[in-house]
C-alpha cells in the first residue's frame, strides 16, 4: 500500500500548484456570495444559529466543483442526499477508528454499520463515477480522435483562466500518461471531496465562532479587508496581502485543529523520551494536545490570540509544534486550497456580516472524532454589516 501511496502522491503534488489553485477563485468567489445570500436570510433573528449548517455546504459545493466540475447547488438546497450521506460516511469512519472491534474487517463485516456505510457510499460513488464517465467520453472525443494528446502536457497562459478542474487532472494520468486506472481515478476524486469538505467547513465554523467570541478581532480583520480588497471578487493578490486573515486562521486551526488526532506507524524503532516505540507500530499523535500545549506555546496556550503568529513570536516555535495538516511526507496535500477558500469566504462575510455569540472559549465542549466536533454548536447571531 505505501508503495503505490508514495507513487500516486508524487503524481497529485502538481495538481495543487499555486497556478491551479488560483484558477479555482472564482468558484470560490461564486459560492461565498451564495453564502452571503442565505445569510442575509438569518439577520437580526432573535435566537443564535449553528453557522456550521451553513458553511459546511458552502465547502461541499466548491469543493465538489473544483473536483468534478459538478454544480450541486446544496446550498439553495439541492442533492442534499449527498451531502447528508458524507456526514453519515464520516461518522462512521470515527466510530470505527474508536472501536477497536470495528477495527477488524471481518468483525465489521458483520455489522449492521458495515452495511449502513456501504448503502450511503453508493449514493455517493454513483454521482461520481456518472461524472468521471462524462468527462472521460468528453477526453476521448477531443483528443483520441483529433490525435492532439500530446498536446495537452504543454500549459499555457490561456488554459488557466478557467478553472483547471482536479478530475481533468486525473484524466491525464488516467488516458495520456497510463499511470491511472479508471478505480484509482474515482478513489482519488472521492478522498479530495470526503477529505476536504467537512475539515474546511469546520475549520471556517470555528473561525466565524471565534470572531463573535472576540469582537475586536472581527474589527481589525474588517479594517484589513477595506484596505486591501477594492473589487467584488476577492482575487489571488489580495489573498497574499491579509496578513491578520492568515493569522487569525491558523490561530483558529491551533486550538481547534480540523483533525484533533492523526495515526502513524512507526517507519524504524524510535526512542521518544523514556519510551521506546518499535518499529511496524500503529499509534495516535493528540494534535490538539500539542497545540495547547504549554510547554511549546507558554502560559498563554489556551488563550485566543493571532498575533501569536507574528514572525517574530513563531522564531522559537518548532516547525511540528503546529500541525493543523498533519507534517512529514503524509502531510495533507490541500494546504494551501484550505487557506484559499477559507481566506475567500471570511473576505465576503466580514465585509457584509457582524457576528457575536452567547458561547464563552472555556465553556467549549468538545468531542474527539475524525473531525474535532462541538459539543455546544457554534451558536452566533448574525448582523448585516452597515457600511
Amino acid at each position: 500500500m505505501a508503495p503505490q501511496w508514495n507513487v500516486h502522491r508524487k503524481l497529485l503534488n502538481s495538481m495543487f500548484s499555486l497556478k491551479i489553485l488560483q484558477s479555482y477563485l472564482p468558484i470560490f468567489n461564486k459560492e461565498s456570495k451564495i453564502l452571503v445570500s442565505r445569510l442575509e436570510d438569518l439577520c437580526n433573528r432573535k435566537d443564535p444559529i449553528d453557522i456550521c449548517m451553513y458553511t459546511k455546504t458552502m465547502t461541499y459545493d466548491a469543493i465538489y466543483h473544483t473536483t468534478l466540475n459538478k454544480e450541486l447547488s446544496t446550498q439553495q438546497n439541492q442533492n442534499f442526499d449527498l451531502l447528508e450521506s458524507s456526514n453519515k460516511v464520516a461518522a462512521i469512519c470515527g466510530k470505527r477508528v474508536f472501536n477497536p472491534f470495528l477495527r477488524w474487517d471481518f468483525i465489521y463485516r458483520l455489522t449492521s454499520t458495515y452495511r449502513e456505510e456501504k448503502k450511503y457510499e453508493k449514493i455517493i460513488r454513483e454521482p461520481t463515477i456518472k461524472a468521471i464517465e462524462e468527462r472521460k467520453l468528453i477526453w476521448k472525443e477531443n483528443f483520441e480522435k483529433s490525435q492532439e494528446i500530446q498536446s495537452t502536457n504543454s500549459e499555457n497562459e490561456e488554459d488557466f483562466r478557467k478553472p483547471q478542474i482536479f478530475v481533468d487532472q486525473l484524466m491525464k494520468l488516467l488516458m495520456i500518461e497510463k499511470k491511472f486506472t479508471q478505480e484509482d481515478v474515482i478513489g482519488e476524486a472521492s478522498a479530495v471531496i470526503g477529505g476536504g469538505y467537512e475539515t474546511t467547513g469546520n475549520a471556517l465554523a470555528y473561525c466565524i465562532l471565534m470572531l463573535a467570541m472576540f469582537p475586536e478581532n472581527q474589527d481589525k480583520m474588517y479594517e484589513e479587508i477595506k484596505s486591501v480588497v477594492f473589487d467584488e471578487d476577492v482575487h489571488c493578490e489580495d489573498l497574499n496581502k491579509c496578513h491578520f486573515i492568515e493569522r487569525f486562521i491558523k490561530e483558529v486551526l491551533r486550538l481547534f485543529p480540523s483533525a484533533p488526532l492523526i495515526g502513524r506507524k512507526a517507519a524504524d524503532t524510535i526512542k521518544l523520551g523514556k519510551y521506546i516505540i518499535p518499529e511496524g507500530t500503529n499509534f495516535l499523535i493528540p494534535i490538539i494536545l500539542v497545540h495547547r500545549s504549554r510547554e511549546i506555546w507558554g502560559s498563554t496556550a489556551e488563550n485566543f490570540d493571532p498575533d501569536r503568529f507574528l514572525p517574530e513570536n513563531m522564531e522559537n516555535i518548532h516547525p511540528y509544534a503546529f500541525l493543523p495538516f498533519a507534517g512529514g511526507p503524509r502531510h495533507c496535500i490541500g494546504i494551501k486550497y484550505t487557506y484559499m477558500i477559507i481566506k475567500t469566504a471570511l473576505i465576503h462575510i466580514v465585509r457584509n456580516f457582524k457576528f457575536r455569540t452567547d458561547l464563552k472559549l472555556e465553556d467549549l465542549d468538545f468531542e474527539w472524532d475524525i473531525t474535532l466536533h462541538l459539543l455546544n454548536k457554534h451558536m452566533v447571531y448574525v448582523e448585516k454589516r452597515n457600511h
